[in-house]
């Protein structure tokens, strides 16, 4: 990850939140985002044309083979959400089609179909990693997740009051140093005795 990248996520957080009439302690609605950033989000149940069959493959029969799917055409970006999961699930991956969409990656493998969409087939490692670190920015800043971990050490808790998982809650804590810094503080002089 390129030198300065993490601590630009956090601005970035910032400054769409605020746009957004947000603070660090407010939860994010992806798709109040998506659409900030003139980005369309369906389903498979919603888009055009789609078949029945086609529904029940992604949904019913293989709805782990997938999360989410950029598509730009003609300049704009649609994602597809995979409806099969769980809301936290959902949010988080609409997240971070938005994180590749507002780093503007380039997929490292793109097809056209016959209508001129451009399909993302996949992202290389680092820009994978790049959209899970602002996805996670954008849906638990730092600065807000460490407010609500001095109030509560509760991942369940911080993952209702932003809407995630709290898989993501405890790699944001691990990935951001607030687990460390809080172990060094003493966890926070034993809860202010």
């Amino acid at each position: 990850m390129r030198r300065g990248f993490k601590s630009w996520c956090e601005t970035a957080s910032r400054d769409y939140r605020s746009q957004l009439g947000l603070g660090l302690a407010d939860r994010l609605e992806p798709r109040d985002l998506a659409h900030h950033l003139g980005v369309l989000v369906l389903t498979p149940q919603e888009l055009p044309g789609l078949s029945n069959r086609a529904i029940v493959q992604l949904t019913k029969v293989d709805p782990r083979s997938w999360s989410a799917a950029t598509v730009a055409a003609r300049g704009r970006h649609l994602v597809v959400l995979n409806s099969a999961h769980a809301p936290t699930r959902q949010r988080n991956s609409l997240t971070h089609e938005l994180a590749h969409v507002v780093l503007n990656h380039r997929p490292a493998n793109a097809r056209v179909s016959e209508e001129g969409f451009l399909f993302r087939d996949h992202y290389d490692a680092e820009q994978e990693e790049e959209a899970d670190w602002l996805a996670g920015a954008l849906l638990l800043p730092r600065e807000g997740l460490l407010s609500a971990y001095r109030r509560t050490s509760s991942s369940e808790v911080i993952g209702r009051i932003y809407g995630v998982s709290t898989k993501l809650v405890d790699w944001r804590l691990r990935m951001t140093g607030i687990l460390t810094q809080a172990r060094r503080a003493g966890r926070w002089r034993k809860r202010a005795s």
